[in-house]
C-alpha cells in the first residue's frame, strides 16, 4: 500500500508531460504551417467578349508585380492585399472587371474581363480612340488595331458640353444598330458627324452619302432604306443618286447625280444584291425560330420630280395621302407613281 501513492504520482506527471508536450508540438506545427502559406503560382485568365483578346496576360502579371512592389512568388498570402491588386487592376481602361483568389494549393488566380471595342472614333483635331458597346473611351493599343467602324468629326474637347454629350449617344446608338447587323455592318464603311451634329453614312457599296440626321429612331430609319435599295434601286440604277436622305419621318429622298456608266451601275446592283441575299437568308433563318417578328411588306409611293424621289409607305387610309399631299412642298408639276414591290434579282 505504501508503495501505490509514488506510482500514481509518477504516473499523474507523466500524463501532463504527454499533454504538455502534444499542445507545444500542435503550436510548432500550426506555426510552421502558417508560414508554408506562401503564394506558390500565379494563374491569369483572360475573359473577353468576341474572338480577339486585346490584354496581354504578362501585362496583367506586370502590372499585379508593380502595385505589390515585387513577385508574389513565395510571399506570404496573409501580406497580399487582393482588394488592391483588384481595384489597380480595374483602372486599366481596357480592363472591365478583375476577380482575384487564392485555392487551397496556394495558387493565386486572376480572372479578367476586357472591354470589346466597338467603333474607332477620330476627333477633328485628328486624335483617335476606341469606343465600347456601353459607350466607354478606350486608348489605342500599341501592337494592334482593330477593325472597327470609323466615326470622323468628335469633338477633341476633354470636357464636353451638352451637345457633345447627346452627339456621343447618338454615336453609340447608331454602332449598337450597325455593329450586329448582317447587312448594315457590311454596308457602312464610315459615320461622319457634321458640324451641325448630325450624322452621315458613307457606304462601302454605291458612291452615294446618306443623310441619317440624328441617331433618333435609326432602325425604322435605316429599315426604310433597305426597302429603297430592294425596291427602287434596281430600277432606277445604282449609281444615279449622289445623296438618300432618310432623316424625313416615313420618306427617303434620292438626289440624283451626273451621268454614270451603265458597266458602273450594273456592278454596283450586283454587289448591293450580294449583300442583300446573305441578310434575306439571315432572316429566314430566324424567322424558323420566331416567326412572329417577320417583317412586314411595304408597298411605297413614288414621288418622282426633277432632282429627287421621294419614298414613303403606303396607307389604307385615303385621307392620310390627301392630307400629305397638300402640305407636301413638291411642286405641283411633280408625278406620283405607284410602284409594286420588286423583288430582289437571284
Amino acid at each position: 500500500m505504501t508503495f501505490k501513492k509514488p506510482i500514481y504520482r509518477i504516473l499523474f506527471f507523466a500524463a501532463w508531460i504527454v499533454v504538455l508536450g502534444g499542445i507545444v508540438t500542435l503550436l510548432i506545427a500550426a506555426n510552421k504551417r502558417n508560414k508554408e502559406h506562401v503564394c506558390k503560382g500565379v494563374d491569369v485568365t483572360i475573359n473577353g467578349g468576341g474572338d480577339k483578346i486585346y490584354i496581354e496576360k504578362e501585362d496583367v502579371i506586370k502590372s499585379i508585380d508593380k502595385t505589390a512592389n515585387g513577385s508574389l512568388i513565395n510571399r506570404n498570402i496573409t501580406d497580399i492585399n487582393l482588394t488592391l491588386l483588384e481595384k489597380v487592376l480595374e483602372e486599366n481602361p481596357w480592363i472591365r472587371d478583375a476577380e482575384l483568389y487564392f485555392d487551397t494549393k496556394e495558387i493565386l488566380h486572376v480572372s479578367v474581363s476586357e472591354r470589346e471595342p466597338v467603333a474607332r472614333i477620330f476627333t477633328t483635331n485628328g486624335n483617335s480612340f476606341y469606343m465600347d458597346s456601353a459607350g466607354y473611351i478606350m486608348p489605342l493599343l500599341e501592337n494592334y488595331s482593330a477593325k472597327l467602324p470609323v466615326v470622323t468629326g468628335f469633338t477633341p474637347a476633354k470636357r464636353w458640353n451638352a451637345n457633345d454629350s447627346v452627339v456621343w449617344r447618338g454615336v453609340k446608338e447608331i454602332v449598337q444598330f450597325v455593329g450586329p447587323h448582317p447587312f448594315w455592318n457590311a454596308q457602312v464603311g464610315q459615320i461622319d458627324i457634321t458640324p451641325v451634329g448630325k450624322f452621315e453614312l458613307v457606304p462601302v457599296i454605291g458612291s452615294h452619302i446618306i443623310r441619317l440626321g440624328t441617331a433618333e429612331n435609326i432602325e425604322a430609319k435605316l429599315n426604310k432604306l433597305f426597302v429603297f435599295y430592294t425596291q427602287v434601286l434596281p430600277k432606277a440604277g445604282f449609281a444615279k443618286y449622289g445623296v438618300l436622305d432618310v432623316q424625313f419621318d416615313g420618306q427617303v429622298v434620292a438626289v440624283k447625280k451626273g451621268p454614270q456608266s451603265p458597266v458602273d451601275s450594273i456592278q454596283l446592283q450586283k454587289n448591293i444584291q450580294e449583300l442583300i441575299q446573305k441578310k434575306a437568308m439571315e432572316q429566314e433563318a430566324q424567322a424558323v425560330l420566331q416567326q412572329e417578328s417577320l417583317p412586314i411588306a411595304i408597298t411605297p409611293v413614288v414621288i418622282v420630280n426633277k432632282d429627287s424621289i421621294n419614298i414613303q409607305p403606303s396607307k389604307k387610309d385615303a385621307m392620310v395621302s390627301k392630307d400629305k399631299a397638300v402640305n407636301d412642298p413638291t411642286p405641283k408639276k411633280a408625278t406620283e407613281v405607284r410602284s409594286n414591290p420588286v423583288k430582289p434579282k437571284e
